[in-house]
């Protein structure tokens, strides 16, 4: 098989700034898709500029750790003041079996809908903060794909391909994915949903830095892999991820050493489209 990678970029609908560097980074560098948060507020001008720069690439990033639903009355996903817990109480819930998985799946079947109502089919899904992959959610996620016809998914496996990667910033969390994905895989393998063979970004390359991203991209084996990535603007919200590393991650995901390396090492860029 080719070289294949999917640069998939998150959180699209997170803010202006975001969706701004998310379209630069398709248009002048190496984003080949991106997943749409869809319960943020949205405006008629993101649609136009998603679909210019992505054509039907387009994923939806399930949430349950950013902002409000959009199903009301629900009780178990939300905190009193009826917002989505953070990520580290939903890693928890999650993991306790603590969440009506009923009410997951009619806030998800709704995120959906919502961006098909917006004139958005996805492709692919994932889950903001890897949430798609905690027991109980993949089912719910899976389920829903096939419902809805959405093909393919993210598997965030990372695999640990270097020792100095084991004391490195991010192991504990790659660990923590890395084995709910073997748990999600079998799910997703019974729902008939496909993913690339291999995935990155957790950990490994750190996007922020042209060097590593080039080494990525020397060593990528035959088949498809999937590289998660994050670019934007920094922006005046509270939100702390919408920060200078943001701009770091566009300029490198933009910088032309990175479209050499990728020429030199013989890689195709492609999106969940051409896993079908």
């Amino acid at each position: 098989m080719a070289k294949c990678l999917i640069v998939n970029a998150d959180d699209y609908n997170t803010d202006p700034e975001r969706n701004r560097g998310i379209i630069e980074a398709a248009r002048r560098g190496i984003v080949t898709t991106t997943t749409v948060i869809a319960n943020t507020p949205w405006q008629d001008a993101s649609t136009a500029g998603l679909k210019s720069a992505f054509g039907d690439s387009i994923g939806v990033h399930l949430n349950l750790t950013k902002g409000a639903p959009i199903v009301k009355g629900l009780s178990t996903l939300v905190d009193d003041e009826g917002r989505f817990f953070d990520k580290g109480a939903v890693w928890r819930k999650a993991l306790l079996g603590l969440f009506d998985l009923k009410e997951m799946q009619t806030e998800f079947a709704a995120q959906i809908t919502l961006l098909r109502e917006r004139g958005i089919v996805p492709d692919h899904l994932d889950g903001n903060n890897h949430v798609h992959v905690f027991p109980g959610v993949a089912g719910v996620a899976a389920g829903l794909a096939r419902d809805f016809g959405i093909p393919c998914a993210r598997l965030p496996h990372e695999r640990f391909a270097r020792p100095g990667e084991y004391v490195r910033r991010g192991a504990a969390k790659k660990t923590l994915i890395g084995r709910l994905s073997q748990y999600a895989r079998r799910v997703f393998e019974t729902h008939g949903i496909i993913f690339p063979e291999r995935f990155a970004g957790i950990q490994f390359p750190e996007i922020v830095r042209v060097d590593e991203l080039c080494a990525f991209v020397a060593s990528l084996p035959h088949g498809a892999t999937e590289l998660m990535c994050h670019p934007g603007y920094r922006s005046p919200s509270d939100n702390p991820f919408s920060s200078p590393a943001r701009e770091e991650e566009l300029a490198s995901l933009t910088h032309p050493s990175v479209k050499d390396a990728l020429r030199r090492a013989g890689v195709t860029l492609i999106s969940f489209q051409e896993l079908v």
